[in-house]
């Protein structure tokens, strides 16, 4: 069952994602992004709808750790690469990267960000790990941010490989003079009364306490958020969970690009 639960991305909440293939999507100063965009029918807009402002993440925004190479980019005057590499929710096409790179251009008008998005639906940590090497292989980024872990869980992958494969990432981002940020599971309370998470967030904690390698912990924060009630995916009526799922993503994205910003020594 739980397996199918992943095909139907059940699991992994994919937070609005657009099909299965690798995104291979890059934004630029402008914001445009390239690679496969869909077309759609033009329809009138109807009224404005206020977005109601993003619950506090606290201290999830804020990183223990610092980011000297992200903080050496920022201070330079060439733009700012960042790699995001993950399976479905980082693919997604209105995904949480795209809204953290919205609000770090927010937060620094004056400088210029590129993302790079590598990622599909269903991808285990060894498969990403062969995107972000290649990634790396064509350009440098001072800013790696690899999802990981929901797919080699809900797969029973052992939680050792997986952290075999973090750990050549992490060695490949920090020969380029890189810092890494891995971002763990998204919160579900299918997921975690169907399967062990435990093994996997010790696996991915316990690479983030290797140098140059920082933890997002996007699991305890959209668990927080739930269990408060104020952004609640699973338990949104059905007809609100798109647009519950949106705003999931902005304030993920949003939660980012604070924390990123904090270890580079900003806000």
């Amino acid at each position: 069952m739980l397996a199918r639960a992943l095909r139907l991305g059940l699991v992994l909440l994919p937070m609005l994602a657009a099909g299965g293939a690798t995104s291979g999507a890059t934004s630029g100063a402008t914001g445009g992004a390239a690679g496969g965009a869909a077309s759609a029918a033009v329809t009138a807009p109807g009224p404005p709808v206020a977005t109601p402002a993003c619950p506090d993440a606290g201290e999830y925004a804020v990183s223990d750790e610092s980011l000297p190479a992200l903080a050496a980019a920022l201070r330079s005057a060439a733009p700012v690469e960042i790699l995001a590499i993950g399976s479905a929710s980082t693919a997604a096409a209105d995904g949480y990267p795209h809204h953290m790179l919205a609000a770090l251009r927010a937060a620094r008008p004056g400088i210029v960000f590129h993302l790079t998005v590598r990622g599909a639906r269903g991808l285990l940590a060894d498969e990403t790990l062969a995107l972000l090497q290649a990634a790396l292989h064509e350009r440098r980024a001072p800013l790696v941010l690899w999802q990981v872990g929901t797919v080699d869980a809900v797969r029973g992958v052992r939680p050792e490989a997986m952290a075999d494969a973090l750990e050549a990432g992490a060695a490949a981002v920090t020969r380029q003079g890189g810092d890494l940020v891995l971002i763990d599971p998204q919160y579900s309370r299918f997921l975690e009364a169907n399967v062990d998470l435990d093994p996997y967030q010790q696996a991915i904690a316990a690479v983030a306490a290797q140098g140059g390698v920082v933890l997002f912990h996007r699991f305890a924060l959209m668990r927080d958020w739930a269990d408060a009630g104020t952004l609640d995916l699973e338990r949104a009526a059905p007809k609100a969970r798109a647009a519950v799922a949106a705003r999931l993503a902005d304030c993920v994205g949003t939660a980012l690009a604070r924390f990123v910003l904090s270890g580079a020594g900003g806000k």
